[in-house]
């Protein structure tokens, strides 16, 4: 079992690839057939949370006046809630660890 320490540390790294994920999609997402990756939160074995990244397959609009292509399936809005989402957590989570860190040192106070 992590530590309050370590279980805040592995939330602010999984807020940090919500966040670089969405920045590569908001980059693409004027670019012909590409697929919006999204990511995916669970706990992990020993505690805390990890984020997976997938692949969403799903279509994206279709042009007809040159032929036919396929554009991107990113909707703007959905990473503009992902972004505020990405920051929630990542506050959230230095918050805890401030926290966690502050207990520590209490115990530590207190002991010595």
């Amino acid at each position: 079992m992590l530590s309050p320490v370590g279980i805040s540390s592995s939330g602010i790294f999984s807020s940090f690839k919500l966040l670089n994920t969405t920045a590569h999609n908001i980059a693409n997402a004027n670019t012909v057939g590409f697929k919006r990756h999204s990511v995916a939160f669970s706990e992990a074995p020993q505690g805390g949370v990890q984020a997976s990244v997938s692949v969403d397959s799903g279509p994206g609009a279709r042009y007809l006046d040159t032929g036919v292509a396929e554009a991107s399936n990113v909707e703007l809005a959905y990473e503009m809630v992902s972004l505020m989402t990405a920051r929630h957590m990542l506050s959230m989570n230095a918050a805890a660890l401030k926290t966690g860190f502050d207990m520590e040192k209490s115990i530590i106070d207190i002991i010595a």
